[in-house]
């Protein structure tokens, strides 16, 4: 009995306080946060969604090797290179996961279907393959999971690529 009136004190007062036991996610903190963002400040450099993902990716180099223009209606593919960022070595073995947003990054938030993986080539090259229904841009969202490293890496190894299909 003590237990259970111990936990609704604990939670009542934590919906009234600027933190919940010190985690910051009470109603008052939470509508803090988010009243002081602008429309656009989730893709800005300040917001959550920036904050989650590295500027650069931190344990690869991400280069594009081929065209970044696509055709509306027909099978696309973009082939990355993927190189190890300490050894400059291409890698081998790696995950490379993917989405494909329409607009430019975290703008609309309309993916295109699931994320899927890319296809290895060999030599540190992987190809991103799908196909869009309409003409603009787009958004390839890059991940990447080093051999050896948690599915977590994967905000740590991110880069967005632009995609204008015709």
């Amino acid at each position: 009995m003590i237990a259970i009136a111990t936990g609704a004190a604990v939670t009542i007062l934590g919906l009234f306080s600027n933190t919940a036991l010190g985690f910051g996610c009470s109603p008052f903190s939470m509508i803090n946060g988010w009243k002081n963002l602008s429309p656009n400040s989730m893709m800005e450099s300040g917001g959550m969604m920036s904050s989650m993902m590295n500027d650069s990716p931190k344990d690869v180099i991400i280069k594009v090797v081929s065209s970044q223009q696509v055709s509306v209606g027909k099978d696309s593919q973009v082939t990355l290179l993927v190189l190890d960022r300490n050894t400059g070595q291409p890698m081998t073995g790696t995950q490379v996961s993917l989405g494909l947003e329409e607009g430019a990054p975290m703008s609309t938030m309309n993916m295109i279907g699931s994320m899927f993986d890319a296809e290895e080539l060999g030599e540190g090259k992987y190809v991103a393959k799908f196909s869009v229904d309409k003409p603009g841009y787009y958004t390839l969202h890059v991940h990447i999971i080093p051999s050896g490293k948690s599915m977590h890496s994967m905000m740590s190894n991110h880069m967005d690529v632009g995609i204008i299909a015709k």
